[in-house]
Formats: C-alpha cells, sequence, structure tokens
C-alpha cells in the first residue's frame, strides 16, 4: 500500500513539473527584436543631407565634435549625450524623451521633452551593430531638410 502511495504521489509531482516547465513562457520580455535591438547606446558615426543641386549624392554634415556623441536608448526613454567635445544643440535640439517602434512604417516615433516635439526617424537598416535613420527636420516648414544619420554601438 506504502509503494503504491509513493508511485502515486511520484507520478503526479513528475506530471505537476511536467506541466509547469510546458507552460513556462520562454519569452516574458515584453519588447519587440527591433525593440530590444534599439535598446542599446548608439554612437553618432555620420549624418548626411542631400546635396545641393545633385539630391541623389549626399553631402556630411557630421561635425568633428560629435565624434564622441551617443544617444541611449533604455526601454521606452532616450537620451542625447554630448560627449568631452560639446557641440551646440542646433543638430539636435531636443536631449530626451521617450520613444516607441511603430510597425507600421518600420519607424521610430520619439517625443522629446525639452522642448517638447515629435520626431518620427523612418529606419533604413537596424541590426545588431548599425542603425542607420532618415527623417525630415525643420523648424520652419518652408524650410525642410531631410537628414541620413548613421548610429553604432
Amino acid at each position: 500500500m506504502i509503494k503504491k502511495n509513493l508511485l502515486k504521489f511520484l507520478s503526479g509531482s513528475i506530471v505537476t513539473c511536467l506541466v509547469l516547465v510546458a507552460c513556462n513562457k520562454d519569452d516574458d520580455n515584453p519588447f519587440s527584436e527591433k525593440e530590444r535591438k534599439m535598446m542599446h547606446n548608439w554612437k553618432i558615426t555620420n549624418i548626411t543631407i542631400p546635396k545641393s543641386g545633385d539630391p541623389a549624392t549626399d553631402s556630411a554634415i557630421v561635425k568633428t565634435c560629435m565624434n564622441d556623441d551617443i544617444v541611449k536608448f533604455v526601454n521606452s526613454s532616450f537620451d542625447f549625450q554630448d560627449g568631452a567635445n560639446k557641440c551646440d544643440s542646433t543638430i539636435f535640439n531636443y536631449a530626451k524623451g521617450s520613444w516607441k517602434y511603430k510597425v507600421e512604417g518600420d519607424s521610430i516615433q520619439l517625443f522629446s521633452t525639452n522642448p517638447a516635439k515629435y520626431t518620427s526617424w523612418k529606419i533604413l537598416l537596424l541590426n545588431d551593430s548599425i542603425l542607420k535613420v532618415k527623417y525630415t527636420d525643420s523648424v520652419v516648414p518652408a524650410n525642410k531638410v531631410t537628414k541620413t544619420i548613421s548610429f553604432k554601438h
């Protein structure tokens, strides 16, 4: 009788363990693959705009003082940080805020807090080490400029 009860107990324990292991989600991470790839410190490597008179060719506008600038994407917030070489704030007139990945359009939506501003970056390339985006930047709608920014981490 004891062997029979012990066998039932062990069988029940094994079945319970198997059910719990089978029901355990492997992916408890609430972020998509692209969002997880975004969550890094990204160093600016290049900024370009279409060349005046030859829009098919780009002109680099990255400044030397940007060589050590990074943007940090953590969970749902971002933070642009100047490195030791300080630049003026005309390239990125926003510094912190929240972001989200938008599946429609494959873009990053940035909501900055100071000043309050919404920007959408179209993702051109995103892998484990490179991020390349394109967006239209302008305070004055008549002076819209399309910029392409490349990052690495």
